[in-house]
């Protein structure tokens, strides 16, 4: 059973608030008739071209919770493109069930065939809880996938740490080396952090529901378990959520003993309020849709049969840099500063038409 939302019909049903008054274009909710977990797939906004997203498989609460995170997200892609001076809108799309026990063929499938609806509007990729094997089933019953034939993850963690680099170079740092790491989640996108950050000399301290992972980073890459203590509260330089998102909620940010937080995972913090928090500490913050557009920007080399793209890869530092200069000189907070010169790009291709 599929239901499509669309605003642009009218007398449409907009059952989530968020849909309505962040202007959503269209929210696919699809299940395979032989049941199964439901999909999620949003497309926020395609003024720059179809919207390119992830597919995450993740075991939420509920099925609200699933949606609200899918329209969360595909938002967050719409700027990180436009940041990124790509062709491309933003997307997202979740099914709400456990990757290791219920990510079957057919729920891939049947995702996949919900996708196809969309008539290439919304491109998938790999996500959390994805991988390329996983796009080439989805790849059978849609026009076109991203991260089928490469994995996106070295690309995200090489932006993350050149955003890092710029945010060094602001505090009077010639490179990381030298400074301290935690990072929060060593899955695909956090070890290669970490192997980046110990190739450039600096120090990590690492966390991950999986014991397995962070040993793993531990023998290779000399990173230090937290130990059960909360490693975005490490006394360090710099932290990186790297993981699920929503982890900057108000007492965390107050209590952050780090100098900056440059994000990997979507939609680190619990609310954007935390922003204007983070800038009152004295805190410097990358939005995660400009630290982390590295994946999006290998997709869309992908779709375009590009191999070479590092330069544009590295080029977030400086995005990151124009952001906290924007940031200073308007006396607003990052995320509101990367915000506003989204808007300015949106607003400028829709005036085109």
């Amino acid at each position: 059973m599929t239901v499509l939302i669309d605003r642009r019909s009218p007398g449409a049903p907009t059952a989530l608030t968020t849909f309505a008054e962040q202007e959503f274009e269209q929210l696919l909710v699809s299940r395979d008739p032989a049941g199964g977990p439901r999909g999620f797939i949003a497309v926020h906004d395609t003024s720059l071209g179809p919207a390119l997203g992830g597919v995450r498989v993740r075991r939420y609460p509920d099925d609200e919770t699933a949606a609200a995170d899918a329209l969360r997200l595909a938002r967050a892609m719409t700027y990180k493109a436009a940041l990124a001076g790509l062709p491309l809108g933003g997307g997202k799309s979740v099914i709400n069930a456990d990757p290791r026990t219920e990510k079957t063929a057919a729920v891939l499938a049947a995702h996949g065939r919900a996708i196809g609806l969309l008539g290439g509007r919304y491109i998938p990729a790999a996500d959390m809880g994805t991988g390329p094997e996983d796009l080439r089933v989805i790849a059978e019953h849609t026009p076109v996938v991203a991260s089928a034939e490469r994995d996106p993850s070295p690309s995200t963690a090489r932006g993350v740490v050149a955003a890092m680099r710029a945010v060094a170079r602001r505090r009077g740092h010639d490179s990381l080396a030298g400074l301290s790491v935690a990072v929060q989640g060593v899955g695909n996108v956090g070890r290669h952090i970490v192997e980046l950050l110990h190739a450039e000399g600096a120090r990590t301290v690492v966390d991950d529901l999986d014991p397995g992972r962070v040993r793993d980073v531990a023998d290779r890459f000399g990173a230090v378990p937290a130990d059960g203590s909360d490693v975005l509260l490490a006394d360090v330089d710099l932290v990186c959520p790297a993981g699920a998102g929503l982890v900057l909620d108000t007492e965390r940010v107050d209590r952050l003993r780090a100098w900056a937080v440059v994000p990997a995972a979507n939609n680190a913090l619990a609310g954007d309020e935390q922003a204007a928090r983070l800038r009152e500490r004295g805190i410097d913050y990358v939005p995660d849709f400009v630290a982390n557009a590295g994946g999006l920007i290998s997709c869309e080399a992908e779709i375009r049969g590009v191999t070479e793209f590092t330069d544009r890869l590295d080029a977030i530092a400086g995005t990151t840099a124009e952001v906290l200069a924007a940031a200073d000189a308007d006396g607003v907070d990052a995320l509101t500063a990367a915000t506003a010169v989204a808007d300015r790009r949106l607003a400028a291709a829709r005036a085109r038409g």
